[in-house]
């Protein structure tokens, strides 16, 4: 035993990464095999695009589907006997088609024409079979991408630095990237594309150009870009590469002077001040929605919404669970000033809010809007399952150009009268309402304040899955959208290390993502401490190159979600949006 370790130990000197690559496939493989049958995120559908590819001429389509196949796969969830993430049961084998999740015939097909290929030799196995073969390709994805994570470590770092064998070895032992990297899913063949521009990139930057590194380094590009939508956003940082080697050792300073600069162009450009803060609205409106009037009963502005503007229906306040929590099984009275540019018939606001069973909405009432400043009440009941909550001023999608004008929200618990209550102060906090005080749920309940907004439909760029001008309104309403941070911060970091089965199975242990929690948080000093210590690393190219792949990739996959916060069921994003930044994290 003394001499096999000391073997090891010479072997592992001389060439880490056999050893490395050898622990990544068994860690590997114990993952193929441990996570249920279709367990990982959108597992069926990923593998219903492959079996379609392998079995059919041509290329499938958006809406194409075998029922046989899914079938067998709905059978096999159900002979596993265990819970199906899925929601499958024995009576939906009969539906036509039969639903496994979200369908994935989207995109370029690079990833199940990969898989595609060892299904062509097994083709008439048993549904499972196959299955796991295509795990095992992608188990041999994942053994790549730690190869080239190795490769990576040695562009940046000189011989025997232990941080060249460090970081593959962290990939190939993090519960968090095995999970992934062996599941049947189109993140596989991003983080491969990834590592393989990340190599090519780095080693661009330390050894020069050639026009053989050019052509590798397009093509890996061109794959970044087909692979997965996460893996695009990549090709915001790859002009760095040949500007980082044009500039040389002024290069940081001068890219970061010229991004700031820019920066401050386009944001004059796009950003305005003209919304009311607290209020959120989407997509971005043509026109602001608070406006100056001498009609307004309270200071000098009111909100103003336009009638078939769509985003006049997604415009209203949020309201944190743990702020509803304290008014569940209560009734709760909402009054406010409404009139319009001319007489039009709309409903009054309402409350909508998050229950187990999806969205409710409190009663709405129809009235009749004049052109003078009317107060208008509503009553309701928030029930105990009621969750996060928001307020929603012009609740219906009307039609018409009519423009409807609010002041002076407030929603306070109990029932009061229809006689407008007086406020003790300017920003119309607190009161007396019937001759009781009240305190006022509604922030900025005059429009008086204002936040930081974009112009007109700059909305979804450079992710379709990110509203910019939402997040920009997330972000600064702390007290409305903390708690959705929170949780999402919890999941990003959980699923980084170690969250199995389509985030469904945790680490085992009470205290084990505490103890992570300090051991990430004594890595961020060290690293702070290191660059304070040695401020020159910060201008070295591929430091800099790696950072910004770091802010690329992980920021976008934070707000990722943030529009889900109004749909039926919140979307939260998952830590495999960020495997491109996995190496530069690592």
């Amino acid at each position: 035993m003394q001499q096999i370790i000391s073997k090891l130990k010479i072997q592992f000197k001389e060439s880490p990464i056999k050893l490395i690559l050898i622990v990544g496939l068994i860690h590997g493989l114990i993952y193929v095999f441990m996570i249920p049958p279709w367990w990982h995120h959108e597992e069926p559908g990923h593998f219903e695009y492959a079996w379609l590819v392998a079995n059919r001429e041509g290329l499938p389509q958006p809406g194409d589907y075998d029922n046989s196949l899914r079938r067998q796969i709905a059978e096999s969830m159900l002979a596993s006997e265990q819970d199906n993430i899925y929601n499958v049961k024995a009576k939906n084998l009969d539906d036509d088609p039969i639903w496994l999740g979200i369908p994935q015939l989207r995109g370029m097909p690079i990833y199940p024409w990969i898989i595609s290929w060892p299904l062509r030799f097994i083709h008439g196995a048993d549904v499972l079979i196959q299955l796991y073969t295509a795990r095992l390709t992608s188990l041999a994805l994942f053994v790549l991408s730690l190869w080239l994570t190795w490769l990576v470590m040695c562009e940046i770092l000189e011989k025997n630095h232990p941080l060249r064998w460090m970081v593959p070895a962290f990939l190939a032992l993090l519960p968090g990237y095995v999970d992934g990297m062996t599941a049947v899913h189109d993140d596989v063949i991003g983080a491969v594309a990834a590592s393989l521009f990340l190599w090519l990139s780095v080693r661009w930057l330390k050894r020069g150009f050639s026009p053989l590194l050019l052509a590798g380094w397009l093509a890996a590009l061109a794959l970044c870009y087909y692979a997965r939508e996460t893996t695009r956003l990549l090709i915001i940082v790859a002009p760095l590469v040949p500007l980082l080697r044009l500039l040389k050792k002024k290069a940081v300073l001068i890219i970061g002077a010229f991004v700031c600069l820019v920066a401050v162009i386009i944001g004059m450009q796009i950003l305005t001040f003209r919304n009311a803060s607290q209020w959120f609205y989407f997509p971005a409106q043509n026109s602001p929605n608070r406006i100056e009037t001498p009609q307004a009963p309270y200071g000098k502005y009111a909100f103003s919404l336009k009638r078939g503007e769509r985003s006049a229906w997604k415009f209203g306040q949020s309201f944190s669970p743990s702020t509803i929590k304290t008014l569940r099984k209560k009734t709760l009275t909402l009054g406010v000033w409404i009139w319009a540019d001319q007489p039009v018939q709309i409903n009054l606001p309402l409350i909508q809010y998050r229950t187990p069973d999806g969205l409710k909405k409190s009663p709405s009432q129809q009235i009749q809007v004049g052109i003078s400043p009317v107060f208008y009440i509503t009553t309701f009941f928030i029930p105990y399952e009621a969750g996060h909550t928001w307020l929603i001023p012009l609740a219906n999608i009307p039609n018409g150009s009519v423009r409807i004008f609010y002041d002076g929200f407030v929603l306070t618990e109990g029932e009061f009268s229809p006689q407008q209550p007086v406020f003790d102060n300017d920003e119309l906090t607190s009161g007396m309402w019937d001759g009781q005080p009240f305190v006022n749920l509604v922030r900025n309940p005059s429009a008086e304040r204002t936040w930081l907004g974009l112009r007109e439909k700059i909305d979804r760029f450079p992710n379709s899955f990110i509203d910019l001008a939402l997040f920009l309104q997330t972000i600064q309403d702390i007290q409305g959208f903390g708690w959705y941070y929170k949780i999402v911060g919890s999941l990003l970091f959980q699923g980084f290390w170690g969250r199995a089965a389509a985030a469904q199975v945790p680490l085992i242990g009470t205290y084990s993502y505490a103890f992570l929690r300090l051991v990430f948080f004594l890595s961020v000093l060290g690293v702070f401490k290191r660059l304070y210590r040695s401020r020159a690393l910060l201008l070295r190219h591929e430091i800099f190159f790696l950072g910004s792949v770091l802010i690329a990739i992980w920021v976008p996959a934070i707000f990722r979600g943030a529009t889900g916060v109004f749909n039926y069921v919140v979307i939260l994003p998952y830590a495999r949006y960020a495997y491109p930044a996995f190496i530069p994290t690592a």
